[in-house]
This record gives C-alpha cells, structure tokens and sequence, in this order.
C-alpha cells in the first residue's frame, strides 16, 4: 500500500492558511534581517562637516545637490526616490528627467524649489553647500554634507548614503564591488618597472594654462594608473603652470577632459603652440581627451575612470573595453 504525501490530507482552506503563515514568516524574517543590516529606523549619522543627523524614518522624497551624489543613488537602487538634482546630473539618464532645484554651487540652488518638492532628506556637497545645509536644517529638513578627497572617501560617501537610505548591504556591495576592480588594476600596474612608467601632463584648463596635482582625484587617477604625474611636486590640487614648464618636463602622454564641440586636445591645436611641437606625447600623437564626468565625479563610475585612464596609458597591459568610456 502506497504511503500518502503528508500534505495530502490537508484541506484546501488549510493549506491556504499554511501559505499565509509561510508569507508572514519570511515577512518577518526580512523585517528582521533588515534590523541586523543596521537600516531599522530612526537612524543617526554622521556627515562629512561632523554633524549627526538623525532620520525618523525610511526617506521617500530625497534631492541631490550634486552628480556623484545622484549616482550613488541610483546605483545602491534609490533612483525612485529621487524627486529632485542639480542641471549638472545627468547619468543614469533617468536622473536628467528629474525636476531641477540648480547648478552645482551653493548660490546657485534654488531654495524655494527644494522646500517645495518636500524633501524628507537632502544630499549636499561640502563647504560650498554649508549655508544651504544650515537654511534647510532650520526648516526642519534633513541635509548631509557628503564629501571624499580620495577613493577611501568615495567607499565611505557610498556607505553613509546607504545607512541613511537604508540601502547599506546594497552600498557595501557596491563598494565590494568598486575594490575589485581597483585591486585588478593595482596587480597590473605592479608589473610595470619604474623605468618604464610614462610622464603624464593633464591639462585641466589652456587659458590660463591649469593641471592637476597629486592631490586632486585626477593626479590620483594617473598615479593608480601608473603613471607619473608631471607635476606631482606642486601641492596646490589645480596650480596653474606656463608653457615653458610643460616642456622643460617633456611628458610622454597628455591628457585632458573631453569637451564636447571644442577640439582643445587635439594633436594639430598642440603642436601650433610654441614649442610644443617637440614635446615627445605630441611628437608620438599620445594626446587623448578623456570623460571629464568618470575622471572627475567622487561616485560610483570613478573606477571607470581608473581604468580609462590605465588603458590609455598601457593600451597593451590592459585590454580594450567595448564601453563607451574607451578612449
């Protein structure tokens, strides 16, 4: 005699209860996996001004005051919840459809339009952003100061704005996944012998004549990539420099952000100005323009940069990519 299948015997209406218990069950479990990720409400955290902001409950209505912030956003899954950005955010493309409250700098932000799209949490840059935080903090409105010099700073904007989305195992991820991709660069680059590491200019800006120092995310950038900064002995994060200077220092490739109807960085422009036709990266056509949005935005793509900046440096190191970032 054939034995019977425990569940056979029950009725219709109780596996239907049976199910519902199921439900509630991994319904409460999630509730409580959620309590343990540290994203059970209210929630405080600390800016980047040192400020702790407490959040009563889960933001619904967020505005970022900045691009980074904005990707971050979308890319821990919280583009929903983005009800207003600056002109300036324009990656993911769902985030350009959001309604604009300003440019980037602080005295471009239009108050009036942030209190009335009812934001339950704001996302600001750093000191260029204090006067907004501190109007917005008097209405009641929670604002944070998000700001990173470095990668270890971009790991860390990610992760705040994960614990005050509640998005902090998506935020981790992310991270997770950045330093990956960072470490596969860093073991590439490794191989390369001081000797053969390459000089780099990058030319920020031609009139006056602007680069970027070790202290800024592009002379980071270069240096992760394995290059050497041509003026990486300049504190200043943007110095301005001459022309002599730039040859005197004869870079092996130029690099430079790309600008959409200019031909700024182009080979023929360099080579009409005096003296530099002989500097070995215009002699050689290594002069590229690259995304100013990955090489320049603290967020999520700027490890896209790192390696747009690698494999226009070492093309034969690292392969081609078929992203649209390939130089």
């Amino acid at each position: 005699m054939s034995r019977s299948h425990p569940l056979s015997s029950v009725s219709f209406r109780n596996l239907a209860s049976f199910s519902q218990i199921v439900c509630l069950l991994l319904l409460v479990g999630s509730l409580q996996l959620r309590s343990v990720a540290g994203t059970s409400w209210p929630v405080t955290v600390s800016d980047a001004f040192g400020r702790s902001v407490t959040l009563q409950s889960e933001p619904k209505r967020i505005i970022s005051l900045s691009p980074a912030n904005t990707e971050i956003l979308f890319a821990i899954g919280e583009g929903e919840q983005v009800v207003g950005v600056t002109t300036f955010c324009d990656f993911p493309a769902d985030a350009a459809s959001r309604p604009k409250v300003g440019g980037f700098a602080g005295s471009t932000v239009n108050l009036e339009s942030v209190i009335a799209l009812h934001p339950d949490l704001v996302l600001a840059g750093d000191e260029h952003h204090r006067a907004v935080i501190e109007l917005l903090s008097k209405r009641g409105i929670p604002a944070l100061s998000i700001k990173a010099a470095d990668f270890g700073g971009v790991y860390g904007s990610i992760r705040l704005i994960g614990q005050a989305t509640g998005r902090l195992p998506e935020a981790d991820t992310l991270v997770k996944s950045m330093q990956a991709r960072v470490e596969t660069v860093a073991k590439q680059v490794a191989r390369i012998r001081p000797v053969d590491r390459v000089r780099v200019f990058w030319e920020v800006f031609d009139a006056p004549l602007i680069t970027s120092s070790r202290n800024s995310f592009i002379g980071q950038l270069i240096e992760m990539a394995g290059g050497v900064n041509v003026f990486a002995d300049i504190d200043a994060e943007f110095p301005q420099v001459n022309s002599e200077a730039v040859i005197a220092r004869d870079p092996q490739v130029i690099l430079g952000p790309e600008v959409p109807g200019t031909d700024t960085m182009s080979i023929d422009r360099l080579r009409a100005r005096k003296g530099w036709a002989g500097i070995d990266a215009v002699r050689h056509g290594r002069v590229y323009a690259l995304s100013g949005d990955l090489t320049s935005r603290p967020g999520p793509r700027l490890v896209d940069g790192l390696e747009l900046v690698a494999r226009t440096l070492y093309p034969k190191l690292f392969p081609s990519s078929t992203s649209s970032t390939s130089p």
